[in-house]
């Protein structure tokens, strides 16, 4: 079986760059692919590793017109002509993170009802919105709003510390997955204010009943980041220190 130098796998890693592989993860598991099709058709096929690379970028669906190419220019054109095969894969990789996370959700949704800790947490946040809901209603409101902006703050400090972060699919599509339900509270507050007329208060018990329930999902989704941050993280070390 023949195997690739470490120069043909970094060239490999470029040319996933230049073709606009943006995150790091995904571009690891298309390099490994990749390169074990390469050595496969290299050893099987007895061809060059420019032969072997050519065909597999074609085999991902990428296109080329050799038409009016010439040939000392075959390999480098037909690398970089077309990268709508990449492009197709990271879509399909969004599709199963999706998926993946839609079970993890639910999945932890489960286990948060069965964790001591968990209902520990929704009293004392309780304890607190009730203690401003004596002053005033509509603080009590704004300050449950700020209670599950919480996660959304902690994801971004995160993000700005570990800039490996911004370039990993799976955070990224973690991050969407929470900001979506920290998005519908925050949105129904917007509606309620351009609808209502002016001199019609806010009934902020509903608002604070309707929080008291989106917390729970939110909570969640942060969670679920936090699972999916600490596996990112423990894999980009790993890749780092190999």
């Amino acid at each position: 079986m023949m195997k690739l130098t470490k120069e043909e796998i970094q060239f490999i890693d470029n040319y996933l760059i230049k073709n606009e592989v943006k995150f790091w993860d995904v571009r690891l598991e298309l390099l490994d692919h990749i390169v074990s099709a390469v050595e496969d058709k290299m050893t099987n096929d007895g061809i060059s590793f420019n032969e072997a690379l050519l065909e597999v970028h074609r085999g991902f669906g990428n296109q080329f017109i050799e038409f009016g190419v010439p040939k000392d220019k075959i390999f480098e054109k037909g690398l970089y002509q077309s990268n709508i095969g990449f492009k197709k894969f990271t879509r399909k990789k969004q599709r199963e993170l999706g998926k993946g996370y839609n079970r993890m959700f639910l999945k932890l949704i489960k286990q948060s009802f069965l964790d001591i800790k968990f209902y520990l947490e929704l009293i004392t946040l309780s304890v607190v919105v009730f203690m401003v809901y004596s002053f005033s209603p509509k603080y009590a409101a704004f300050t449950s709003l700020g209670i599950m902006c919480i996660p959304f703050i902690y994801v971004s400090l995160l993000g700005i510390k570990n800039s490996f972060s911004l370039k990993s699919l799976s955070l990224n599509m973690s991050i969407n997955f929470m900001s979506l339900w920290i998005l519908i509270p925050t949105n129904v507050l917007n509606i309620l204010n351009l609808s209502k007329d002016v001199n019609q208060e806010t009934n902020y018990e509903y608002l604070l009943f309707f929080f008291a329930i989106m917390y729970i999902p939110i909570r969640v989704a942060a969670k679920l980041f936090q699972n999916v941050y600490s596996k990112v993280l423990l894999n980009y070390r790993n890749l780092n220190l190999s």
